[in-house]
């Protein structure tokens, strides 16, 4: 996607905006996971809670491989477009609470908007906008600035929940009507604003192409280790939804405190992680290096809390180890799209690798909330310490991804130096 430096910026700020308001919704119970599920009628059923995000995450994983061939096929801008105002709509119904059947549509019907015509796509976007040894400069630049309108939309969501925090229902309709107004916002900006698309080296032209480039992504070592990485990411953010009750159940955190700490955590972890990321990753002009020292520090912070035994008395360690295990987890989050790139993939494969990377490395979301939801239900306290335990496994996969993606990309970078 060869641009003037203005329309590059101009999609580059369309991007940060798009991807940091889409997965708002489906992923809220992550920073109100009790005043969400007293809105949904869900009190005392963590299981069937849990089940939402779940079946949202199954739908992903079946989503995601034919999301790949549709970045690889049809023009992103027009893919973009539909998403942001489609999965508006789909939040403003959701604000009404309807019953929980139709709770589980639409959360199906948010993987459609989110993932088969969004995800591989908006990750394609920035690939595009990108040169090879600006990846991960890119990545951690996007994460990071999604960290700072995060901030935004966070203040003005937190505010509204403070404002009718007496009343669940009526705080929750607020917050999700907001963030749904402001995805349509978005979206109408993405159609009006966003340059067009040059998808003439980087779109195949016909269905034979595209499964070509399906089969050529299958075959690619960096396919399996991006999997692994995103696997990693899934897992630690996932857990990270359970640092609020954790906090306010064990340690003695107020709920009010816990909502507004937990929603600033992600978000100015998000920021000073990524950020960290994108300086590492442009001065290294390597994306993996940084991925290793971030997930060695996040496996001891997951230690720390698995050891830690929880009491008030420890109330401000524990939120430290939160937060330096959050940076971690960004820093992961920032730069391992980047990896696509720097191992030497082609760009019409591109969403190929994506979309396979993601069925795999998002598998988590089609368990894991259910699981972690049935282990609260039978013991409390030994459902937390298997939560951060499978934190730290999931963290460590993550470590051995990223030290093989350095590998990877240190030989195909002698290789092209070679034949140069």
């Amino acid at each position: 996607m060869k641009q003037p430096k203005g329309k590059k910026f101009l999609t580059f700020i369309l991007m940060v905006l798009a991807m940091n308001t889409i997965y708002v919704l489906p992923y809220l119970m992550y920073n109100y996971y009790t005043p969400l599920q007293e809105a949904m009628g869900l009190v005392g059923r963590d299981a069937d809670y849990g089940k939402l995000l779940n079946v949202y995450g199954i739908a992903n994983v079946i989503l995601y491989l034919p999301g790949g061939w549709i970045a690889d096929k049809f023009d992103p801008k027009k893919l973009l477009v539909f998403s942001m105002l489609s999965t508006g709509a789909l939040g403003l119904w959701e604000s009404f609470w309807p019953s929980y059947t139709m709770l589980m549509i639409i959360h199906v019907l948010w993987a459609v908007t989110t993932v088969l015509t969004f995800w591989s796509s908006s990750v394609k976007c920035i690939n595009m906008l990108a040169d090879s040894d600006e990846q991960g400069g890119m990545f951690g630049s996007l994460e990071a600035l999604r960290g700072v309108s995060g901030l935004i939309v966070t203040t003005i969501c937190v505010s509204l929940f403070n404002i009718f925090k007496s009343d669940s229902t009526k705080a929750m309709s607020s917050v999700v009507r907001v963030v749904s107004v402001i995805m349509i916002l978005v979206g109408v900006a993405l159609a009006l604003l966003m340059p067009q698309s040059d998808t003439q080296t980087a779109t195949n032209a016909t269905l034979l192409d595209s499964i070509k480039a399906m089969g050529v992504a299958f075959k690619r070592p960096i396919t399996y280790l991006l999997a692994g990485m995103i696997f990693c990411g899934s897992m630690t953010l996932a857990s990270a939804s359970y640092y609020a009750p954790y906090l306010q159940n064990f340690c003695g955190l107020p709920t009010d405190i816990a909502v507004t700490f937990t929603s600033y955590r992600a978000i100015v972890c998000q920021l000073i992680g990524a950020s960290l990321a994108a300086v590492l990753a442009t001065k290294m002009k390597n994306s993996s290096k940084p991925m290793i020292g971030a997930g060695i520090i996040g496996i001891v912070c997951f230690v720390g809390m698995l050891l830690i035994p929880a009491s008030a008395a420890v109330l401000w360690p524990v939120m430290a180890l939160t937060i330096v295990a959050s940076m971690a987890v960004y820093v992961f989050r920032a730069l391992y799209y980047a990896t696509v790139d720097e191992s030497g993939t082609p760009k019409n494969v591109v969403g190929s690798v994506i979309g396979i990377a993601s069925l795999l490395g998002f598998l988590p979301d089609t368990f894991y909330t259910s699981l972690c939801g049935s282990w609260l239900d039978a013991d409390p306290v030994g459902g937390y310490k298997n939560i951060f335990m499978a934190a730290c496994a999931a963290m460590v996969l993550g470590l051995v991804c990223a030290f093989f993606a350095e590998r990877l990309i240190k030989k195909y970078r002698n290789s092209a130096s070679a034949a140069e």
